[in-house]
């Protein structure tokens, strides 16, 4: 690992083979599109007490060292930057019903996300499952993971994780429903972290959910609610 020089600007990139393929026949990349990060940026060192004035508030900022490019950009542009009109005064903030949830009998449960804030129209959320064999979605169909919903499972797990997205056009205004159901014949009790990620901003939140042992034997109605939204 190693560090950019805050002082210059640096463009660090990692060609791909196709990309290195490309150059070594002379001829150019046409860069079409790319996505911007501020994962890494300390907002606390804005200084409003600057000695030489405001042009100067942000200068810690500016000089902090950041990592040098990774072939894997979702562990390093974990935060993402959006944009929003001019008039927006709060970042859109997802939520849940509910944000813990036990499965100690068969029964589904229905986990309802909404967002706050946002103004854009209508959009979606996605569900990332990070071990399947835990618990699934039973009304959206699993998808293998992909893009930004990487970035929130370690490595080890992308094999048994599944991402899962619901339209708001069929859901509500802004509200989606997910439909969890567990493994009935886990060996022991099994915990992880579900991430709901809102399409548009990339909003997120989570929820704990716990799955106990050889709960099965019970029908599998399901516990719903209203969205809000």
């Amino acid at each position: 690992m190693g560090y950019l020089d805050g002082s210059t600007i640096t463009v660090d990139a990692i060609l791909t083979k196709k990309g290195r393929q490309i150059l070594s026949g002379g001829g150019s990349l046409n860069v079409s599109s790319f996505t911007l990060s501020d994962t890494g940026v300390d907002y606390t060192l804005w200084n409003t007490d600057h000695p030489s004035g405001s042009a100067y508030y942000g200068e810690a900022i500016e000089k902090l060292p950041q990592v040098e490019a990774l072939p894997a950009a979702q562990y390093q542009l974990r935060n993402k930057l959006v944009t929003f009109g001019k008039d927006t005064t709060s970042m859109p903030v997802a939520y849940l019903n509910n944000d813990t949830h036990t499965f100690d009998t068969a029964l589904q449960w229905s986990s309802i996300v909404n967002i706050t804030g946002f103004a854009g129209g209508q959009s979606g959320f996605q569900l990332l499952i990070p071990d399947s064999s835990i618990c699934t979605c039973t009304n959206a169909t699993g998808a293998v993971v992909t893009g930004n919903a990487l970035m929130f499972i370690p490595e080890q797990d992308i094999r048994t994780a599944l991402l899962y997205e619901q339209s708001l056009t069929s859901q509500g205004t802004t509200g989606a429903i997910f439909v969890i159901s567990p493994n009935t014949s886990l060996a022991a009790a099994t915990s992880m972290t579900l991430t709901f990620i809102h399409v548009a901003t990339g909003a997120w939140t989570s929820a704990q959910v716990t799955v106990n042992a050889n709960i099965g034997g019970t029908s599998g109605r399901t516990v719903s609610g209203t969205a809000r939204g």
